[in-house]
């Protein structure tokens, strides 16, 4: 065993020298996953937003497409009484 007179380390030295960085980049990573995992639900919560969005678009759509039909017609009876 080292003398620790002449600048060795102890094993506690050792453990705390070699733990401490450990457990600070495991703390630093798991609240990145928090994080990300917050972001990725709340990307998800948008994301159903715009679907419902978008569904409300294509009935809007559809409701136009049937109007444009209901008036050509109108159109076309009333270039036939002509």
């Amino acid at each position: 065993m080292y003398n620790l007179d002449q600048g060795a380390m102890s094993n506690l030295q050792l453990y705390i020298a070699v733990g401490l960085p450990v457990i600070a980049v495991l703390t630093s990573l798991v609240i990145s996953l928090v994080q990300i995992s917050a972001l990725r639900e709340e990307m998800r919560t948008q994301i159903a937003g715009v679907r419902e969005d978008i569904r409300d678009i294509r009935e809007d759509i559809r409701e136009i497409r049937a109007d444009i039909k209901l008036l050509t017609g109108k159109v076309y009876e009333l270039m036939g009484q002509k």
